[in-house]
């Protein structure tokens, strides 16, 4: 009886899926809502080029939407940078000379193609994730551009002209046959943090060239004067003879860099002429070292800015660019250090010990935890139940996963974060716009197409087209 139950079951789930016209759709968000890079890398490298995004592919049609796992391809390409631009910019071109010495047996270019540390290019293909149930590429090259338009906003530390920090994704769907299925365009956001803009004045400021090179030999006497009394420019990792270039994560683990301690250094890594130090390797993460010198450095308080700990443009990208820009920035008066904490808050509650872990991160339903907010999270009977989160970096809101029987990412439908719909960024409204756009739909006062995905005709066939928020597990 039962199997005859399964199969009349199966029948009509059969008949409902041909009776229905199943077409596709993807939904493509990069993953952190900005990537910091930096203009040069003869000195140090604080974090690579690299850039992830991730999309989710769904069939539409028939009884239940479907998340595709298979029989599909996904590629994506960028709009306003090939091969041949980024290996013509002069600051890529730091990166791509000193890319081997910073990472041993990395090539950056191969066969003409610009590569990231995974292998990806600038136009690939996306592989699918069990665990996030979407296609991803991660380590994808992406760095600002200069495009000559109105797009080109940030403003470049070093003098140089304006570049465009939101990169646009195509993002591609075929059938085993080549035929295109279904596409999507993202915003691939990454930007210069704010650190030159302090550290070429600082240099200046104590009898060194208001350069990179100048900064990097400063910032080497300061760090000497430090516990560890190494000076990092008189470090030559590529025994060329000159300090440089030094990667702060063979000393300092950087969970960024898949490390939970730090590597050491190079083999062959030499000391210049009149070092008087020994090379070693630090317990403390370099999230934890940098976020609290900065806020307790009597010198950064008195003479740059007091109230650094709760400044985070200081250091991640402002120059014009403002990478919070999402619906929490456009809707409230809510800042970083709201759910986050501000830096001496953070050293407090030990959140650097473990940067980015799931343990130390802000929920849709608690800011971090020991942080105390004057804002009202969104209910947690709402969001918490029945939601998947990620063991592993950023596994809270970025690696989460609900509604629908937990199958669907929340960037999916709310956008990245940082840069949440309605962001006050449009470009990040595109995606969400033109997917709800697509619909006649019906908006309750204050909403619109540029809002989280909540038009239930989006995923569900011939489902309701009036905008709510829907069910955030099922």
């Amino acid at each position: 009886m039962k199997n005859v139950v399964l199969a009349l079951m199966g029948a009509i789930l059969a008949a409902g899926t041909a009776n229905a016209a199943v077409t596709y759709k993807v939904i493509a968000n990069n993953d952190l809502g900005m990537h910091c890079a930096c203009p040069t890398f003869e000195g140090f490298l604080l974090l690579p080029p690299f850039n992830t995004i991730r999309a989710q592919v769904i069939q539409y049609g028939g009884d239940k939407p479907i998340v595709v796992s298979s029989g599909v391809t996904v590629s994506y390409s960028f709009a306003e940078e090939t091969d041949a631009t980024l290996q013509a910019d002069t600051y890529f071109s730091s990166w791509i000379a000193n890319a081997p010495k910073l990472f041993p047996g990395f090539q950056p270019v191969v066969n003409g193609k610009v590569k990231g540390l995974t292998g990806k290019g600038i136009a690939d293909l996306m592989s699918y994730d069990s665990q996030s149930m979407s296609y991803v590429a991660a380590g994808i090259p992406a760095y600002p551009v200069t495009t000559g338009t109105t797009k080109d906003i940030m403003t470049d530390p070093l003098g140089g002209p304006k570049r465009d920090p939101y990169l646009t994704a195509n993002v591609t769907v075929k059938n085993t046959a080549g035929a295109v299925l279904a596409t999507t365009s993202t915003v691939v956001p990454v930007a210069f943090g704010g650190c030159c803009s302090c550290h070429l004045t600082l240099a200046s400021q104590n009898g060194y060239p208001a350069t990179p090179a100048g900064s990097f030999a400063y910032l080497g006497k300061m760090h000497s004067q430090n516990s560890s009394g190494i000076d990092i420019a008189m470090i030559d990792p590529d025994g060329d003879g000159k300090g440089g270039p030094v990667r702060c994560s063979w000393c300092h683990w950087d969970p960024a860099m898949g490390e939970s301690a730090a590597p050491g250094w190079p083999t062959g890594t030499k000391l210049l002429s009149g070092a008087n130090f020994t090379l070693k390797k630090s317990a403390y993460s370099f999230s934890d070292v940098l976020h609290r010198f900065h806020s307790q450095s009597q010198k950064v308080l008195t003479q740059y800015d007091a109230n650094i700990a709760n400044n985070c443009y200081d250091c991640h990208p402002g120059n014009n660019v403002n990478c919070y820009r999402g619906a929490h920035k456009g809707k409230t008066a809510i800042w970083c250090s709201d759910c986050h904490g501000n830096l001496n808050q953070r050293v407090a509650t030990n959140q650097l010990a473990k940067p980015w872990l799931q343990a130390t991160l802000p929920t849709c339903y608690n800011p971090s935890p020991g942080i105390n907010s004057a804002f009202t999270c969104h209910s947690a009977n709402t969001y918490k139940t029945n939601v998947t989160w990620d063991p592993n970096l950023f596994g809270k809101y970025i690696n989460a996963r609900g509604h629908y029987t937990s199958v669907l990412l929340c960037q999916t439908c709310h956008g990245m974060p940082h840069g949440e719909n309605p962001s006050t960024s449009a470009p990040d409204n595109v995606q969400n716009s033109t997917l709800q756009g697509a619909i006649r739909a019906v908006y309750p006062t204050g909403k619109d197409k540029s809002y989280a995905l909540g038009v239930c005709d989006v995923c569900h066939y011939q489902k309701s087209t009036t905008w709510s928020v829907p069910p955030h597990e099922l």
